[in-house]
């Protein structure tokens, strides 16, 4: 078999002689080779030949749309380590802002939505959003990945965590929840998702990713079926009619979500880890979906830091394994993703602890 077709075998109950290892390298990739940072001799990879150099199959995330804004005037300013986004519409003014961290990365310090007010705003500004698909570069990334992964190819969050996310933030934004025109944006938001997510279907491919980060210390399980269930349950369906999987990003303690993804029709998590970062491991996760979920993760991406002992990284690695061996639907990788300051020399580690595991 080739390392594709074992990857796409862990979505149905076909059972493979070993666990293969899938770590998700998109997140560290990008933030270094944006600072020029990849380790030496990999300054020019390519995210495929990065994956290639760590003994791993390639997981390549292609997005092939874009947000365009009609009627709204968004005006984004960047300078002196501060990033301003100011959304112009009939209904007021919003303002979004981040300030560069020191990790390099931007971090957001205030959102658009402070109050009820905004909420007209808002709905005025979804309303101007558009997906516009383009998918003439996938059979050229297909091409690139070939036989050694898979091409997925990403959608936009669902409306709820494109919400809290983008408008509201996670805190005082909970609280507007109950506001009647909460749920007129996220209605709007769907349709929009929804719309994008049947062209993609069409598309080549066989996996789509859908990255929310669900954390289930701000989704209980009665807000996850009153915002999230039947969005999910229509992208899979329309996913499926098409042979294509949906697979959700997750990130922290997700145990009590399990049960009700795999209801609505979700094929696979993206993020599974025990302590110190989520709440369940491998094999917990499959005592509660039970046959019908792709489980990917079961590494804490903590344990490839420092300031972690070693030999606690590489028993976590190998008990991981031992569990991914024990069950079908199983993708062994880093939860959620592999983190931007990963110490090289345990990356390189992982394959060979597993071959030795197994």
């Amino acid at each position: 078999m080739t390392l594709k077709s074992c990857i796409l075998s862990c979505f149905s109950s076909q059972a493979v002689e070993r666990p293969i290892y899938l770590p998700d390298l998109t997140l560290w990739y990008d933030w270094h080779r944006r600072r020029d940072t990849l380790p030496q001799g990999w300054r020019g990879y390519s995210l495929p030949q990065a994956a290639r150099a760590l003994g791993a199959p390639v997981w390549l995330v292609a997005r092939p749309w874009r947000i365009e804004t009609r009627g709204a005037q968004v005006k984004v300013t960047q300078e002196d380590g501060k990033r301003v986004i100011r959304s112009e519409t009939s209904a007021g003014t919003m303002v979004a802002r981040w300030t560069l961290g020191p990790d390099g990365d931007w971090w957001q310090t205030e959102y658009p939505v402070k109050t009820a007010q905004d909420l007209a705003a808002a709905l005025e500004l979804v309303q101007s959003r558009h997906y516009v698909l383009d998918g003439t570069q996938i059979a050229h990334l297909e091409a690139t990945v070939g036989d050694e992964g898979i091409l997925a190819i990403e959608i936009p969050r669902r409306p709820y965590s494109d919400l809290l996310h983008e408008f509201l933030g996670w805190s005082e934004g909970l609280l507007m929840l109950g506001e009647p025109a909460i749920q007129e944006i996220i209605a709007v938001l769907e349709s929009k998702l929804q719309h994008l997510a049947s062209g993609v279907a069409r598309l080549p491919g066989t996996v789509v990713l859908s990255p929310d980060n669900l954390d289930g210390q701000f989704i209980p399980p009665k807000t996850f079926e009153a915002y999230l269930a039947d969005s999910y349950r229509i992208t899979a369906e329309m996913l499926h009619n098409h042979e294509k999987r949906l697979v959700v990003h997750v990130g922290g303690p997700i145990r009590h979500l399990l049960a009700p993804m795999t209801e609505a029709g979700v094929d696979g998590v993206e993020g599974i880890a025990g302590p110190p970062q989520g709440d369940l491991s491998l094999a917990q996760a499959r005592e509660i979906t039970g046959p019908g979920l792709t489980l990917w993760g079961g590494i804490p991406q903590d344990f490839l830091l420092d300031t972690y002992d070693r030999g606690e990284f590489e028993v976590a690695v190998m008990q991981a394994a031992q569990e991914a061996a024990a069950h079908s639907r199983m993708i062994l990788g880093i939860a959620d993703r592999v983190p931007v300051d990963a110490e090289l020399s345990r990356l390189e580690a992982i394959p060979a602890l597993i071959e030795q595991t197994l």
